[in-house]
């Protein structure tokens, strides 16, 4: 069975991370900040990794182009790094408490000459309350729904079909029945293409779309049913026909040139992609407009957060600063990066968001449950372990689909699979997100992989709306799910307990409330000995001592003698 999406691409080969190692080590690099999110009471620590070529002898603590602090080097280590078959050197940097909120910058120093700058946040920025009870429902607006129609197919998938922001206000009402509380939709913004990601202006709406006065309408519908909309923003690259390239592309002298990364007469793009021209974020005035445009529709028209496209094309100064002038303005929004990296990596994004989607999970999830790849014993192991790799501060998002992968019932061919595996993603911490027409049963007709291409057009199908083309069963099902998490912190807050058994067995616990989940893949019944007395909650029923779980089922048991 084929269930892999490739979606880590080259992280997944030893090679290539070698290569990346060997990389990384031809300059200095921050390897680690603790505390990892900075307040202004904090001492902090700094660890930078620096190759043969430098050796640092001072730096500063900059904010606001004043010094702040200054500081000679006093502590190396030598390091000997296999992957260069050579040495490098550790220098830590301790310093006392900032106390105040801002951003600073560490500069580095050779002698007299500044070789490296860093940017860091200080600030006592959190995730929202709001955020960790949230129920994300993800919306590929162009193939939802039309007006108050259906979507209607298209043998050319790549043209725009019209969904829009009408047709999501009228289905508000079956996404509150199914409980969700938070919107997410692609990019709504001026755009190239049918998937938005390509913006040829950051302040308008694509006509196709909607208007400015429809969002207006959505945000203040949707919150009055208690559902917040976020937005997908897209801060690395924009569409080639977006007017401040072509002035760039046309004009050697004009200063928009340095918004982007000109080689001679070529330019750096999204992954290659001559279409999507990338931004250079290390230009102020380039930063600026991203910030502004982003500010623009939080002020305007009262979305509560961005998820950040291609978070990994940025640098992380450039997240630095992002995320703390939005969070100064508006610190009750949330932001989560689309950040496709290893676990290692990604904690490197603390403090520069309130969260990320978690790959990682949703590579280990499609692993077990579809490809049988670990025992039950391994798979609760790496979910207890990357519970504490990451704690509860950093958000992660779980899904087990999305706009970029292939359907989960298309790989797995088993919708039994396909509500086991959302009764786990519903019972761990990370928030949940429920990618459009997944709780209907949609799949595909085709795979999205062909050779060495991706045609993420057969995930993105329009979403039926008839009622005979739906599974209302599957419907039930989720808002069911949803309706028992959002009635029990302990799922969605509560500490992570493994039991290592022959099924998936942990508890999630408060000082509230316990739940016992059990989930069997197996086709065959497992017994499990309990040590108090359970309501399941899903039906109701009451169990002591022992219960035995029928092939391919799982139970949310509540413990009432807690």
């Amino acid at each position: 069975m084929i269930y892999d999406d490739k979606i880590f691409g080259d992280l997944c080969h030893k090679e290539f991370l070698v290569e990346r190692e060997v990389k990384k080590l031809e300059e200095i690099y921050l390897e680690e900040v603790l505390p990892e999110d900075p307040k202004p009471e904090d001492e902090i620590e700094f660890t930078f990794n620096c190759p043969l070529k430098f050796h640092i002898t001072s730096g500063k603590i900059v904010k606001d182009n004043r010094e702040i602090y200054t500081f000679n080097i006093q502590e190396r280590k030598t390091q000997w790094n296999d992957s260069i078959f050579n040495f490098s050197e550790i220098i830590k940097i301790k310093i006392p408490p900032l106390k105040e909120n801002g951003l600073y910058q560490i500069h580095l120093y050779e002698m007299n000459e500044k070789i490296y700058e860093q940017y860091l946040s200080i600030d006592n920025f959190e995730a929202p309350l709001w955020s960790e009870e949230s129920i994300i429902y993800h919306i590929f607006i162009d193939r939802f729904a039309k007006d108050e129609k259906e979507v209607e197919y298209s043998e050319n998938l790549k043209e725009k079909l019209g969904g829009n922001l009408k047709g999501i206000l009228s289905r508000l009402d079956y996404i509150e029945n199914l409980g969700i509380n938070t919107i997410w939709i692609s990019p709504i913004f001026k755009s190239t293409s049918y998937h938005g990601y390509d913006i040829e202006d950051y302040f308008e709406i694509d006509p196709i779309w909607g208007t400015k006065e429809d969002l207006k309408k959505l945000v203040r519908e949707a919150f009055n049913r208690g559902i917040r909309i976020i937005l997908d923003f897209v801060p690395n690259h924009m569409s080639y026909k977006n007017p401040i390239f072509q002035k760039a592309l046309k004009d050697k002298n004009s200063n928009l040139r340095s918004w982007f990364i000109f080689k001679g007469e070529d330019y750096e793009t999204f992954f290659g992609v001559k279409s999507m021209p990338k931004i250079n974020l290390k230009n102020k005035e380039a930063i600026d407009y991203i910030i502004n445009a982003a500010k623009y529709w939080i002020r305007e028209f009262g979305i509560s957060g961005y998820r950040m496209d291609h978070a990994t094309g940025p640098d992380t100064n450039f997240w630095s600063i992002f995320y703390y002038n939005l969070k100064s303005e508006f610190p009750e929004t949330f932001y989560f990066g689309e950040i496709v990296e290893t676990p290692k990596e990604t904690k490197k994004y603390v403090g520069k968001f309130d969260g990320t989607l978690d790959f990682y999970l949703f590579k280990i999830i499609r692993d077990f449950f579809i490809g049988k790849r670990w025992s039950t014993k391994e798979f609760v192991k790496m979910i207890d372990l990357e519970e504490k790799f990451y704690g509860n501060k950093f958000k992660r998002i779980s899904f087990l689909e999305n706009h970029d992968s292939n359907r989960f019932l298309w790989v797995a061919k088993d919708k039994k699979l396909l509500r086991l595996a959302s009764i786990f993603q519903f019972s761990i911490n990370a928030i949940p997100i429920i990618y459009n027409g997944q709780e209907m049963g949609c799949s595909q007709y085709r795979d999205i992989l062909e050779g060495n291409r991706t045609l993420h057009e057969y995930t993105r199908l329009p979403i039926p709306w008839s009622a005979d083309k739906q599974d209302k069963e599957l419907i039930d099902f989720y808002r069911q799910l949803v309706k028992i998490r959002k009635s029990h912190p302990a799922l969605y807050k509560g500490t992570f307990i493994p039991i290592f058994s022959d099924m998936i067995s942990f508890i999630k616990e408060t000082q509230e409330e316990s739940i016992l989940v059990l989930i069997n893949i197996e086709d065959k019944e497992e017994i499990f000995n309990l040590n108090g007395t359970y309501r399941d909650l899903f039906s109701g029923n009451i169990y002591t001592n022992s219960l035995k779980l029928g092939p391919m089922s799982a139970h949310l048991l509540l413990r009432i003698d807690h």
